[in-house]
């Protein structure tokens, strides 16, 4: 064997453990493709350490190789794991350096390395396959805390690599020949304990992350309308609740069905949902680029759009009103016709986000006043707010 260090059979132990717990979690949560690739990636971390340990030290043969590939391969798990968090698959770059490892150092090729260089080589390929997903994972470091830890450990997991393959190099140049293998034993021992510390490091930030994203899944679901799958009536008030601290929503529309209960009453409950479907499709396809889009009851939508959308909130309630009444329909709903009274206010230094939403309430109901399939806004006229048609 390679190592009698009870230490050699604690780091595989513990990456088992991790690969269990994730597997686990993959299975009772199956959206969360992150924890599949998070336990594949831990169990073949743990099957690298074994191979690793009963080998027989200091020969290059092709134990070592499996050894060093299936660590390859549990960390492009990890990498995919943390990417799939965002619905990110991993570069092609991380791949082809893989891949290029993989090659490299084959034993018993002309171009096999010796152990040394095989070593620092190895750290380099470890380096380069993070560094080459941190493009890739850098966006999602915005987000959230728990998005800025992650791109910060495996920054750091990529800078671990970095510094081993320099010392690697280093001890090539001090201790060529005869003395490597007497001063090696000491650096793999450091290489095992730094790689057993980042490893469970990585662990520990993906269990965060995976229940992290477990936790906004069962958000999502409660605010999340199962028929429309627009947002429901809750998250309208908690996107009101966030508003009062950052103040970015610079509009109001709100959308009501015209005789809806109507077509319920003609044509059956069936066909009444198949008209909120779609026009819930519709409505986030022309109004869900610019803000967040609700459905709060019955037939009734509310829009609600960013600062830098508000300028163009006239247009978007027109579009909108449009989109609808150019909706048809199959099967028990192919008879209906669809037509809404829209309504919408800016919001304004003196008109706030929960104000703006009454007077487009109101605009509604002047719309249908009017005789709906209309479009009014409620706009400030010479320092006055009026109700006013558009379309």
């Amino acid at each position: 064997m390679a190592y009698d260090h009870p230490f050699y059979l604690l780091i595989p132990a513990v990456f088992g453990l991790f690969a269990v717990a994730l597997g686990l979690i993959a299975v009772f949560e199956r959206r969360l493709l992150s924890a599949r690739w998070a336990a594949v990636g831990f169990m073949l971390g743990s099957i690298s350490l074994v191979i690793d340990g009963v080998r027989t030290l200091g020969q290059l043969d092709w134990p070592l190789w499996f050894a060093a590939m299936s660590h390859f391969a549990a960390m492009l798990a990890l990498i995919a794991g943390f990417l799939a968090r965002g619905k990110q698959r991993v570069p092609a770059a991380t791949v082809a350096i893989t891949l290029a490892g993989a090659i490299l150092l084959m034993p018993y090729v002309p171009w096999q390395q010796p152990l040394g260089v095989r070593s620092a080589a190895m750290q380099a390929v470890g380096a380069g396959m993070i560094f080459s997903a941190l493009s890739a994972i850098g966006p999602q470091h915005r987000v959230t805390q728990i998005d800025k830890v992650v791109f910060f450990v495996t920054f750091c997991a990529g800078l671990t690599y970095l510094i081993r393959m320099v010392l690697a190099t280093i001890n090539l140049v001090l201790h060529p020949g005869s003395a490597l293998a007497e001063v090696f034993g000491p650096m793999l021992m450091m290489f095992h304990i730094t790689g057993a510390i980042t490893g469970m490091i990585v662990g520990l930030v993906l269990m965060l992350s995976i229940g992290h994203d477990m936790l906004r899944l069962k958000i999502d679901e409660s605010e999340t309308d199962p028929l429309t799958g627009l947002g429901n009536r809750r998250k309208l008030d908690r996107l009101i609740a966030d508003d009062d601290d950052n103040g970015q929503i610079g509009a109001v529309i709100m959308i009501d069905l015209d005789r809806f209960k109507s077509i319920n009453d003609r044509y059956g409950h069936d066909a009444g949902d198949e008209v909120l479907r779609k026009v819930g499709a519709r409505l986030a396809g022309v109004l869900g680029p610019f803000g967040a889009v609700c459905r709060i009851g019955g037939e009734e939508f509310v829009a609600l759009l960013g600062q830098p959308s508000a300028e163009a909130t006239g247009s978007l309630a027109i579009a909108a009103r449009a989109a609808i009444a150019g909706l048809s329909f199959d099967g028990p709903a192919s008879g209906v016709r669809t037509t809404a009274s829209v309504g919408f206010c800016l919001v304004a230094p003196d008109i706030g986000l929960r104000e703006a939403l009454k007077r487009a309430d109101q605009a509604v109901y002047a719309a249908k006043a009017d005789g709906r399939d209309r479009v009014v806004g409620s706009i400030a006229t010479k320092g006055l707010q009026v109700l006013k048609a558009v379309a």
